[in-house]
């Protein structure tokens, strides 16, 4: 992306045969970008720790990939982001997301969409149901 590293606004990789570390992959996403999808992919491995900062994000989808550990702290990583789509990480190779879900997740105000089902989460804070502006919420299959 180096060419068009500055003004680069929306990336769509899904269903290709990308297999490679996800710490690889957010290596070479571009700052401004408002819109990620990388679905359907062979994705692997744990978000790095902390999540870069993408503060012009808005609609994050990693979907149907091989991705594990905790699942990080989105608030602070892309506070703008209205869709956020995690789901399907436990696959034969993966045993998708762990852990807790943030209390900081309630700070994403402008959050729309928010699917984490088929992971191993294990925890959902009652601060979820603080988003006014929350019309789609799936947790199912943790």
């Amino acid at each position: 992306f180096n060419p068009a590293y500055e003004t680069l606004r929306a990336v769509d990789l899904s269903n290709n045969q990308i297999d490679q570390d996800v710490s690889e992959v957010f290596h070479n996403i571009p700052p401004s970008l408002e819109q990620l999808i990388l679905s359907n992919n062979n994705i692997r491995g744990s978000f790095p720790s902390p999540l870069p900062a993408f503060e012009d994000m808005r609609h994050f989808n990693m979907t149907n990939n091989n991705i594990n550990g905790p699942l990080p702290d989105f608030s602070r990583a892309t506070p703008r982001i209205r869709e956020l789509d995690i789901s399907n990480q436990r696959q034969a190779e993966s045993g998708g997301l762990t852990g807790t879900i943030s209390p900081d997740f309630s700070r994403l105000d402008d959050l729309l969409v928010l699917n984490l089902a088929t992971n191993n989460l294990t925890s959902i804070p009652s601060d979820l149901g603080s988003l006014q502006k929350l019309k789609y919420l799936d947790l199912s299959s943790n």
